[in-house]
C-alpha cells in the first residue's frame, strides 16, 4: 500500500472590474474598490455589490466622472481610479488530495513474476476547485475543478 495525501491552503487570485475604466485598456488591470454599506451610485452607473472579499462588505468601480477637476489634473489621477482593493485579495478553497496506490506481486516461477496494481485518485471524493471567477461581481465562484473519484488497474509481467 502507498498512499498519498495532500492538503494545501487555498491559493490567493487577484479580483478584477474587467473593464477599462481605469484608463489602462487592459481589462485585467483594473480593481475594485472597498466601500461601506450604503454607498450611493457612481456618475458612471455602477452600485455597491456584496462580497465577501471586501473588508467593508461591499465593492463598487471606481468612475472618473466622480473624480473633481483638480484630482484629474495631478499627476496621480491614474492612480486613483485603480480601486482601494489590493492585490491578491481574494484566496480560492482549499484543496485536499488523497490517493493510493495497491500493489502485489504473483510468483511464477524462478524467472516469471506479475505485479497487479490498482490506482485510487481523489479516494474520498472531494469538490476540489482549480479556479475561480476573478470578477468583482461573483468572486469566488468555482469556474474549474480537479477529477473526481478515479480507479486504474494494471497487470505488469516481468520475465
Amino acid at each position: 500500500m502507498a498512499p498519498i495525501i495532500e492538503i494545501s491552503s487555498g491559493r490567493p487570485f487577484n479580483l478584477t472590474t474587467g473593464g477599462n475604466d481605469n484608463f489602462q485598456f487592459v481589462s485585467s488591470g483594473g480593481r475594485p474598490s472597498a466601500v461601506p454599506s450604503g454607498s450611493p451610485t457612481t456618475a458612471c452607473g455602477t452600485a455597491p455589490v456584496a462580497s465577501k472579499f471586501s473588508p467593508t462588505g461591499f465593492f463598487q468601480e471606481p468612475c472618473f466622472a466622480d473624480l473633481t477637476p483638480q484630482q484629474l489634473a495631478s499627476p496621480n489621477a491614474l492612480l486613483l481610479l485603480d480601486g482601494t482593493l489590493g492585490r491578491d485579495a481574494g484566496v480560492s478553497p482549499y484543496t485536499v488530495f488523497n490517493d493510493l496506490r495497491v500493489s502485489r506481486r504473483l510468483y511464477f516461477g524462478e524467472r516469471i513474476n506479475m505485479d497487479a496494481m490498482v490506482d485510487m485518485f481523489n479516494l474520498a471524493n472531494k469538490f476540489n476547485v482549480a479556479a475561480v471567477n476573478v470578477l468583482w461581481t461573483n468572486a469566488g465562484q468555482p469556474t474549474a475543478a480537479y477529477d473526481p473519484r478515479q480507479f486504474q488497474f494494471a497487470l505488469k509481467v516481468n520475465w
